[in-house]
């Protein structure tokens, strides 16, 4: 079980520098015991993490997990709960990885590590039909909805202080997920809802004529798997970007993001802790 203090920041950066690239696939005691990594997941976000018809696990983390689990040696093991249950899940020590839909923010660093591997950021989408709102500028003064636990309540706020200059300010509900979400919309609670602009594709693709794009995206962020910051965790960090830069060389990401059609995403740095302020 991995410990849960927060190391400062320094001694973290001291550690890997000692780490060194070649003993970056290393892994933590416990996991190179029992070869399983445990990754918090939201299985309601298409198309990084999903169910198909018949209850199992899809999308692109859940393949790219795959790929770098098969790097490394172990069986990834996907845990399905709450977006917001995520966080306390990692701090805990119940999970060792969250791969979902998570952004590496500024924010959250204080508190995980990240390694960035998509572009990402916040898109407005709307109904098709909804002709309340045709542009950005038609939101201010309504009810727009966003998921709880994301960073996305921040982001609509300062972009209605931006935007609705001398106007009503946007107003934003918390819903639990993308269903809840649409379900707002369909039935008027909101006119307009927020998700990742890798995601907004596949809303809109999934029931074709329901759904439209609103205006570009709202702000630039990184996608991020987040650690914790103790010793044994930045070890399991350095060994899943070993394995990430593996399955990049090798062709994986390319194949995955050609999949799920996630080409605007596409981020093969593999930077650490990067993400900009959203």
């Amino acid at each position: 079980m991995f410990r849960t203090t927060i190391l400062p920041v320094i001694a973290t950066l001291g550690l890997v520098g000692q780490i060194g690239l070649a003993s970056a696939q290393t892994l933590p005691p416990d996991i190179e015991k029992s070869k399983v990594v445990r990754i918090a997941i939201e299985a309601a976000y298409p198309p990084l993490e999903m169910r198909n018809t018949a209850g199992e696990l899809e999308g692109f983390d859940i393949d790219l997990s795959r790929a770098m689990g098969k790097v490394l040696g172990v069986t990834i093991e996907h845990q399905d709960g709450a977006f917001e249950q995520m966080t306390p899940s990692l701090q805990s020590g119940r999970v060792n990885v969250i791969m979902s839909g998570f952004y590496d923010t500024p924010k959250r660093r204080a508190i995980f590590d990240f390694i960035d591997y998509l572009k990402a950021g916040a898109q407005f989408y709307s109904l098709a039909d909804n002709k309340e709102v045709t542009k950005l500028e038609d939101l201010c003064g309504k009810t727009v909805s966003s998921v709880r636990g994301t960073s996305y309540p921040d982001v609509i706020k300062a972009f209605s202080e931006k935007t609705c200059v001398g106007k009503e300010p946007i107003t934003v509900i918390l819903d639990t997920n993308l269903g809840q979400q649409i379900t707002n919309l369909k039935t008027g609670r909101a006119v307009a809802g927020v998700q990742g602009l890798e995601a907004v594709p596949t809303i809109v693709q999934t029931e074709p004529g329901t759904f439209m794009i609103l205006g570009e995206p709202i702000s630039t962020a990184l996608m991020g798997m987040a650690f914790n910051k103790d010793a044994e965790s930045v070890v399991l960090r350095e060994a899943f970007a070993a394995a990430l830069r593996k399955v990049i060389a090798d062709g994986t990401y390319d194949e995955l993001i050609k999949k799920w059609k996630l080409d605007i995403s596409t981020y093969k740095d593999v930077t650490i802790n990067a993400g900009p302020q959203p």
